[in-house]
């Protein structure tokens, strides 16, 4: 198990290499715009609304937000390894993405419509998404919740985490390719974590 793992890390890692390679040689340029066109379509003030909802989901301010109520409630349910796993991967995320963000220096789109200034790539929404959500996910699996629920549960956060980054697109405040670095990226952070945790029981 842990093999397969190890493969399905080195896996992320090389596709993020790939795909920070592409952006820094504007090779993605003619494909980001295609999706950014034909995600634009969608528009109307509903789904805006909609959109910046979702985009809420993913934002720093929700996010610490979340971590925080959660770090809390494991503290009183006594449950240590809940609270500093949770606060752990999130702030390690967000270190690793402000790092590359200041390597790469990607400039945001030019039809942004939201007020953003960091660097673009990789997407800091889509990372932190992706990383707490993507814990649930994976403490999930290792519950004893019963098959259907942990289908069910699974679906609904990987859903939001699609659409958390398919508001970023559509709000032009990223393009397709720091939707998919960020998502990479953090995929391979929660993948080497659940190897460092497989050992452990969960909830």
């Amino acid at each position: 198990m842990k093999k397969s793992k190890l493969y399905i890390f080195i896996s992320l890692i090389v596709l993020f290499i790939i795909n920070t390679v592409l952006v820094v040689t504007n090779k993605y340029v003619s494909f980001d715009n295609t999706i950014h066109n034909l995600v634009i379509k969608l528009h109307s003030e509903v789904t805006t609304k909609v959109m910046k909802a979702f985009t809420f989901c993913g934002s720093t301010s929700f996010i610490v937000g979340v971590a925080a109520g959660l770090f809390i409630i494991y503290l009183i349910k006594k449950r240590k390894e809940y609270a500093f796993s949770t606060v752990g991967v999130l702030i390690i995320s967000t270190i690793i993405n402000n790092v590359i963000k200041l390597i790469i220096r990607r400039p945001r789109p030019i039809y942004m419509t939201v007020i953003e200034n960091t660097f673009s790539y990789p997407s800091g929404h889509m990372m932190a998404s992706t990383t707490l959500y993507g814990f649930f996910i994976y403490l999930l699996i290792k519950s004893r919740y019963s098959k259907k629920y942990k289908i069910i549960y699974s679906i609904v956060l990987g859903l939001l985490i699609l659409c958390v980054g398919i508001s970023r697109i559509y709000l032009g405040a990223h393009y397709f390719s720091d939707i998919f670095g960020g998502a990479l990226m953090s995929l391979a952070i929660l993948v080497l974590f659940s190897m460092i945790n497989d050992k452990k029981k969960w909830l």
